[in-house]
């Protein structure tokens, strides 16, 4: 065993990298030794004892020229390793690995390792040595024990279909430095946590068989994540399983198209976000997939309706036509008696024979403002806890569509008039657009609906992830009973920080719905930006908000949101805030 440190570059490039990655942490301590966590009387923990809390050690990237030596050595600690670029050959317990990027591999204590590179190949590694505990009960509360590793996922190469997380995550824990009040190395620690659970869950889920719609919902997610690069569909089928011919049946089946449809859908859907500035033709083509500009515009023309240059000169008027006129709806007798279903029925392509009317700031009710397009024609049975049973009862709908959420705030009656589904309501509306789709027998239509949101999401954050990566933020909400701090499981804190990825500012909870502020403590809260939006029945409260000096003096770091779907909303409202805030991309570089 050579005693030389672990990593030795040659005429490197760039290194940041200390002695004995695979061994310790030099200078530093982290010894097996329990560390009592008291728990007062009646309380437990939520994690179970002997499930494990991982602690990041170090995270090192090295960026130059490995050392064509060959070396051997045993593993000491749990580790990470990401070969972004290099070439050579690497064995782990025996096992060979040709070298040639974008690999994955952990490592686990004991394991023994052969490397040996290729002269003068240029590398890009992460290597991220982290200690695993686990909670054990002992006599007055819980402890932090060793985690016994053998009871960790057996190490070695990792297949991952999500790099582009996976690589967002890593970069993660490397923001900060040696950050004065921990908060960085809090989200590097949270970092680290979702990126074990990322790559570790996937395996799970690779070694655990799946139906064939599984199967193709998986297929379909992969091909969002991954349109740009040359996806073979007899290999996607391999990938299931399946005979290709069995596969193309079962996925046109599951999402109502071909899957060379599907991708070719993927790309154009792709191609349209990034055509405003995005270059030439034939780059753009390149970018989404397509190795031909021809090709690529015959496709856009087939999908889109009109050639990519077309599109892009009249893109404002076609979408302002497409919210007018451009959704075909099949009208169902079904009464709806939340906003939020109102949207997510439309989503699905359906038009409901009766709405719920919404209320404005000032509490008078209103058609819902976004949908009006659609629905301004419908009868209206007033808003949620004020529901018109006897004109609902007139129209005779065939099923009423109601939250359980309505039952806990004494709306009953529903069951006398028709037969009624009653759906669990959730923050992330795609759980619950599958719940109504499922009902109404629209699968196809939602699955489709949730992949166009998801390249949504994904485009806009990766057109902002550099300007914001560094920068904080904080929603706030005028309610009836004053200014709220948005927590992390509200409707607009799932959609700024899960969603979209925005760091929020260190005073937002998780699930905080009483956390009222004054409007002299909103304006003192520390956060690069603040976002302002509003309740029903809350003009009086906002007003006195915007008024106080301390907010006026915010400038341009003050973004007032509409309602909609900062306060509610389904598919239809979701895809809007997406896009407002990529409208608004251009404040977030000031």
């Amino acid at each position: 065993m050579s005693n030389k440190p672990e990593f030795e570059p040659a005429r490197a490039k760039s290194a940041r990298v200390a002695p004995s990655l695979y061994g310790g942490i030099p200078g530093g301590r982290m010894d097996g030794s329990s560390s009592l966590l008291r728990v007062p009387p009646g309380e437990e923990l939520l994690i179970g004892e002997g499930q494990p809390l991982v602690f990041l050690r170090r995270a090192v990237h090295y960026t130059g020229q490995w050392p064509s030596t060959m070396k051997r050595r045993r593993v000491g600690v749990f580790a990470l390793l990401y070969i972004k670029h290099g070439r050579g050959e690497l064995s782990v317990d025996n096992v060979p690995i040709s070298i040639a990027g974008n690999q994955l591999l952990l490592l686990t204590p004991g394991m023994y390792m052969i490397e040996q590179a290729d002269a003068l190949a240029d590398w890009e590694v992460h290597y991220i040595a982290f200690k695993l505990l686990r909670p054990v009960r002992e006599e007055g509360g819980w402890a932090l024990a060793p985690f016994e590793w053998s009871h960790f996922p057996r190490g070695g190469a990792m297949s991952v279909t999500d790099m582009h997380s996976i690589e967002r995550l890593i970069e993660r824990l490397h923001e900060g430095g040696n950050d004065a009040d921990g908060m960085f190395g809090w989200k590097r620690q949270l970092a680290l946590s979702e990126l074990l659970y990322t790559i570790l869950s996937e395996q799970k889920m690779q070694r655990t068989p799946y139906s064939a719609p599984d199967a193709v919902r998986r297929c379909a997610a992969y091909i969002d994540r991954h349109y740009k690069d040359n996806i073979r569909m007899d290999e996607l089928a391999s990938w299931c399983g399946l005979h290709p011919s069995t596969f193309t049946r079962h996925f046109k089946a599951a999402m109502g198209v071909l899957p060379s449809d599907y991708l070719i859908h993927a790309r154009i859907e792709a191609a349209k976000t990034i055509l405003p500035g995005g270059g030439p033709l034939r780059e753009i083509a390149r970018q989404v997939g397509f190795c031909d500009e021809y090709y690529f515009s015959r496709m856009f023309k087939k999908v889109a309706g009109v050639s990519p240059s077309v599109y892009l000169r009249t893109a404002g008027e076609r979408t302002q036509g497409k919210e007018r006129n451009g959704r075909i709806l099949k009208p169902v007798n079904v009464a709806v008696t939340y906003v939020d279903e109102v949207d997510h029925l439309i989503a699905l392509g359906l038009l409901p024979a009766a709405v719920p009317a919404d209320h404005q700031t000032d509490r008078q009710e209103t058609v819902i403002p976004y949908l009006k397009p659609y629905i301004a024609h419908l009868p209206h049975i007033g808003c949620e806890l004020s529901i018109d049973m006897e004109r609902l009862r007139k129209l005779a709908p065939e099923l009423i569509i109601a939250g359980r959420f309505m039952k806990s705030w004494g709306v009953n009656g529903f069951a006398d008039i028709a037969p009624t589904h009653y759906y669990s309501w959730e923050v992330d509306w795609r759980n619950v657009h599958r719940q109504l789709s499922a009902m109404l027998g629209r699968e196809a239509h939602a699955e489709q609906n949730i992949a166009q949101f998801d390249r949504l999401v994904r485009s806009a954050r990766d057109r902002m992830y550099a300007a914001c990566a560094s920068k904080t933020f904080l929603f706030l909400e005028s309610t009836r009973e004053g200014v709220r701090v948005s927590p992390y499981m509200s409707n607009g804190g799932w959609l700024l920080y899960q969603q979209l990825g925005l760091t929020p500012a260190s005073i937002v909870s998780v699930n905080g719905w009483e956390h009222y502020v004054t409007s002299e403590e909103a304006a003192a809260i520390p956060a690069d930006y603040l976002f302002v939006g509003q309740r029903s029945g809350s003009a009086d409260v906002h007003r006195g908000l915007l008024e106080e000096p301390g907010i006026r003096r915010l400038g341009p770091r003050l973004i007032e949101l509409p309602r909609y779907p900062w306060g509610k909303g389904g598919p239809i409202a979701y895809s809007m805030g997406v896009k407002l805030i990529l409208a608004l991309f251009a404040k977030f570089h000031k």
